[in-house]
């Protein structure tokens, strides 16, 4: 079981990032999407991860299996986190290690590749896709200790929140910019600055790689 988690591992996370990001397409109650949706694509993205580690050092396997616990207990007792201060900082901050923690493992192994397959252009749409995460639980976080840091944002909490994040993540990332959700305070222009440099940056960056190694053979 280890061993095809393993070597299926970016279709598997490919496949929840896909569900966790766009699954909004297909339900239009932000009421069974904020109570049951959410919830369960955050525990999926959670249990998603387990394949993608391998051969670490003792640290890393102990921040990992931390995180990994807290991003899975989170959704599950959602309706408790989210209405304590404290406890809804640390969830933001676990989720935001934690999905860095995977892109950076993503991309080390994607670069550590020697040759084009399949599954590295799966894994590399899969770092892009993990850049949208991470980008909207740090649009999330300026959110919660700067209220209104977005214009056009709507809800109160996390959940309610969440898809309208991603949507706005996705936006910037890519550089398209509609506009109906815009960051008002200074810290929140910033923010999505860098993450449209970032997206910018990724796309160059991961492309020139795909294209050394598909050259060089």
């Amino acid at each position: 079981m280890k061993k095809h988690l393993l070597k299926y591992r970016f279709e598997f996370l490919l496949s929840i990032l896909t569900l966790a990001i766009f699954d909004k397409i297909v339900i239009f109650s932000d009421t069974i999407y904020s109570s049951y949706v959410w919830p369960t694509n955050m525990l999926l993205l959670g249990v998603g991860s387990f394949g993608l580690f391998h051969d670490q050092n003792l640290l890393i396997k102990w921040v990992k299996n931390i995180l990994i616990i807290s991003v899975i207990a989170v959704p599950i007792a959602a309706r408790t986190i989210f209405v304590n201060s404290v406890l809804t900082q640390v969830a933001l901050w676990s989720y935001l290690l934690f999905y860095t923690i995977i892109f950076t493992e993503v991309i080390r192994q994607i670069i550590n590749k020697n040759e084009v397959t399949e599954s590295i252009i799966m894994g590399s749409l899969s770092g892009f896709l993990l850049i949208i995460v991470v980008a909207s639980f740090s649009f999330l976080l300026i959110d919660f200790h700067l209220p209104n840091a977005f214009q056009n944002l709507q809800g109160t909490t996390i959940p309610e929140k969440y898809h309208q994040v991603v949507y706005f993540s996705s936006i910037t990332l890519t550089t398209i910019g509609y506009g109906d959700i815009t960051p008002k305070a200074d810290n929140a222009r910033l923010l999505a600055a860098f993450w449209g440099v970032v997206g910018q940056f990724y796309m160059v960056a991961v492309v020139g790689i795909i294209i050394s190694k598909f050259t060089s053979k």
